[in-house]
């Protein structure tokens, strides 16, 4: 470097006022960076295995079997979770792009890799369940609970053909009553497409049917056994 271009930068540098930056600011940042990534990393694999637990969920209770008009099929997919998800995987590529190197990737790398990542490890977490107890506990919350649906509550809607719950009293293998998820009680009458299902005190159940109109009897065209 000339000494006059020398000089004109130190001349430039006074009169500004420019002072440099600790290094230890960098680091810091740098590290900020870092931890958001991470945690949104870590925060959208819960997001998948609440997602993953609830598919599977839906499955296992026998919900994505039977027909849904639009409504009802919408009120199973978890958009919050969705949403969550999209809105860490944003997160975490803000952070590493402004991490050493990330600037050298392509905006859709970082963005398929923070998906696959999250992926990865919210199948892990499902698979060590997770996922349930995630969604249970958030399920304590009412604004939580008001916003995502589990095969609890879509088994607690009689109006439209289902209805769980424990059976608390047996007249004979084809009328009972059960007291659903909410606590409420209804006689149940069984329709002879059902076949030989007998009906255990105590045990818990789930049903596809339909609700007399303006009464508390319910009649099951399928009768089985709640799977925990």
């Amino acid at each position: 470097m000339s000494e006059e271009l020398s000089n004109k930068i130190m001349g430039r540098i006074e009169k500004d006022q420019i002072i440099s930056i600790p290094r230890w600011r960098f680091l810091v940042w740098r590290v900020f960076y870092w931890l958001c990534a991470a945690l949104s990393l870590l925060l959208g694999g819960f997001s998948v295995g609440v997602m993953l637990y609830l598919f599977v969920d839906f499955h296992k209770h026998g919900l994505w079997a039977m027909p849904h008009d639009v409504i009802d099929f919408l009120a199973m997919v978890p958009f919050l979770w969705i949403i969550a998800l999209v809105l860490f995987i944003v997160i975490a590529r803000i952070g590493l792009k402004h991490t050493k190197k990330g600037y050298r990737y392509p905006i859709r790398v970082m963005v398929l890799g923070c998906v696959i990542l999250s992926i990865i490890f919210g199948s892990i977490l499902n698979f060590f369940g997770v996922g349930k107890i995630t969604h249970e506990f958030l399920n304590t919350i009412p604004l939580y609970d008001s916003l995502v649906l589990d095969s609890g509550e879509a088994y607690s809607r009689p109006v439209v053909g289902r209805l769980a719950g424990v059976i608390t009293s047996i007249q004979d293998n084809n009328n009972f009553s059960v007291t659903d998820f909410n606590g409420r009680t209804w006689k149940v009458r069984v329709a002879t497409s059902t076949g030989s299902f007998v009906p255990v005190a105590s045990s818990t159940i789930r049903m596809f049917g339909l609700l007399e109109s303006s009464t508390s009897v319910f009649i099951a065209r399928s009768v089985h056994n709640w799977e925990q």
